[in-house]
């Protein structure tokens, strides 16, 4: 799981907290020195665009020697680049071509991003579309409605799923054993806190199974608050959701049910394309 939180309720949200650093595994089929090297990619953020093997190695609680050989590696691999200048690392563009071809056949963001654009319009606060992955939910679009938007909310922008209303939908589009299953690695990793986190959760599943959709009020970033609808993709396997989020004053929770029923009919029309983009007769190579 992820790097643990200070706090319940922090005042500054931890963006780490949704990334998984796993490096090891008890399975004989797992591999180690596959994971640990994407688990140094994984410690590349918005805030953290260059780092040195010292600090690599910190954030990863490996050898610095093995970080020194990865590195380098990753580096001929054209997924890091070496800035002599800092004597430090940063993401290079081989990273992009991982994340393409999962973009590209994603279907949803292209359908939904004109009504999520209308509907950021029309509410003045940023839509986004995420998709459930380990502990955490990804941003895979968004469409920006307030006058000062958050500049991390972009495609690839993460949040934890326990404290953000795209990461409880998500949880709630679960059936009973998947839910399970993360709810013990939750328990696992939040220790005491698990019991009012757990409580939390079980509320926003209770209010998707009552209205659709269900609230974060100030449990990720303290006075900004969000509703959000799960979204199963006709797959039936991956989880996603969409979220309206904005400041708590412009967003009270009178306007929370609002934007959540706006947000129920973006995600109807939004299935209906999917439905009749997926039957529609396809033109050139198959």
């Amino acid at each position: 799981m992820g790097r643990p939180i200070r706090n319940v309720n922090p005042i500054l949200p931890d963006y780490s907290e949704g990334i998984q650093v796993k490096t090891d595994d008890s399975d004989p089929r797992f591999i180690s020195a596959l994971a640990r090297g994407l688990a140094i990619l994984r410690c590349f953020e918005l805030d953290q665009k260059l780092l040195g093997n010292i600090e690599i190695a910190e954030m990863t609680k490996l050898p610095k020697s093995t970080i020194s050989r990865l590195t380098f590696t990753l580096t001929q691999l054209g997924y890091l680049r070496y800035r002599q200048e800092f004597g430090k690392y940063e993401l290079a563009a081989g990273v992009v071509g991982l994340a393409y071809p999962y973009l590209a056949n994603m279907s949803v963001p292209a359908l939904a991003r004109p009504l999520m654009v209308e509907l950021a319009q029309k509410t003045k606060t940023n839509i986004g579309f995420g998709v459930q992955e380990s502990n955490s939910a990804l941003y895979l679009e968004y469409a920006l409605g307030e006058p000062s938007p958050n500049r991390r909310q972009r495609v690839g922008f993460r949040v934890p799923l326990v404290r953000t209303s795209m990461g409880r939908a998500c949880i709630a589009a679960m059936n009973y054993e998947e839910r399970a299953k993360l709810y013990a690695e939750f328990k696992a990793y939040y220790g005491t806190k698990w019991k009012d986190i757990h409580h939390d959760l079980d509320l926003a599943v209770e209010q998707v199974e009552a209205q659709g959709y269900c609230f974060a009020i100030g449990t990720f970033k303290k006075d900004t608050n969000s509703v959000a609808v799960p979204f199963l993709h006709i797959d039936n396997h991956t989880i996603m959701a969409f979220n309206s989020q904005s400041s708590d004053d412009k967003q009270p929770l009178s306007v929370l049910k609002k934007n959540g029923q706006l947000l129920l009919d973006m995600v109807e029309k939004v299935r209906h394309l999917l439905i009749e983009n997926h039957t529609r007769p396809k033109i050139g190579r198959v």
